[in-house]
C-alpha cells in the first residue's frame, strides 16, 4: 500500500528482481506455501468464471412479483426504463414533474421507481422517435394513463409495494385465432 511519497511503490521497483527470486525459491521448496498459493489462484479463476460476462447493477435486474390476481409480474428500474425506451433517467424524473408521464405506483422499500413491461412499452409507443417531447401533447399523458389503467396497473393508488401489487391484474392473455 503506498503511502503519499510512494516509497513502497518505489522500495519495490527497487527490488523487483529480489523479492520475486525469494517468491520463486519459496514456492519450489515450501509445499506448504505451494498449496496456498495454489488454493487461492483456483479460488480466484472459480470466482471469474462463475459471473456472468456482462455484470448488471442490481437496480436494473428484473424482479418478478405475484400479482393481485395470482399472475406473474416483472418490475424494472427506472434505468431499465430509460434504457428501453432510449432516455435518461433524468428525461424520465423531468416527465413525472411536468406531468407527461403519470406517477407509478410501484415503488420498493427505498422509494426506487419500478415500472411493469406493459408501462414501458405504452410509454414507448407514445414517445416513439420523438427528440423532444415540448411543446407537449396535452393528451400525452392522458394516453400513456389509459394504457396503463388497461394493462392492470392500479394507477393513482400509493402505499406499500405489497399493497400496490395486490391491486394489480394480470392482462388477461389474447386468445390464439385457429387456422381454417
Amino acid at each position: 500500500m503506498p503511502n503519499k511519497d510512494g516509497y513502497y511503490q518505489k522500495y519495490y521497483e527497487d527490488n523487483k528482481d529480489d523479492i520475486n527470486d525469494k517468491r520463486r525459491k519459496r514456492y519450489e521448496s515450501d509445499d506448504d506455501y505451494r498449496k496456498r498459493v495454489l488454493k487461492h489462484s483456483q479460488t480466484y479463476r472459480d470466482k471469474k468464471r462463475g459471473r456472468p460476462k456482462v455484470r448488471m447493477p442490481r437496480i436494473n435486474q428484473v424482479k418478478t412479483c405475484q400479482a393481485g390476481d395470482g399472475g406473474e409480474v416483472q418490475l424494472f428500474s427506472v434505468g431499465a426504463f430509460a434504457t428501453f425506451v432510449q432516455r435518461s433517467v433524468q428525461s424520465i424524473s423531468h416527465w413525472e414533474k411536468q406531468g407527461l408521464l403519470p406517477p407509478t405506483p410501484f415503488r420498493d422499500t427505498r422509494g426506487h421507481r419500478l415500472y411493469t413491461r406493459s408501462m414501458i412499452e405504452a410509454v414507448r409507443d407514445e414517445v416513439g422517435g420523438k427528440r423532444r417531447l415540448f411543446p407537449a401533447d396535452p393528451e400525452m399523458s392522458d394516453r400513456i394513463m389509459a394504457a396503463w389503467v388497461e394493462s392492470g396497473v392500479p394507477v393513482g393508488t400509493e402505499g406499500d409495494l405489497d399493497y400496490v401489487l395486490a391491486k394489480t391484474r394480470t392482462p388477461a392473455p389474447e386468445p390464439e385465432q385457429q387456422e381454417e
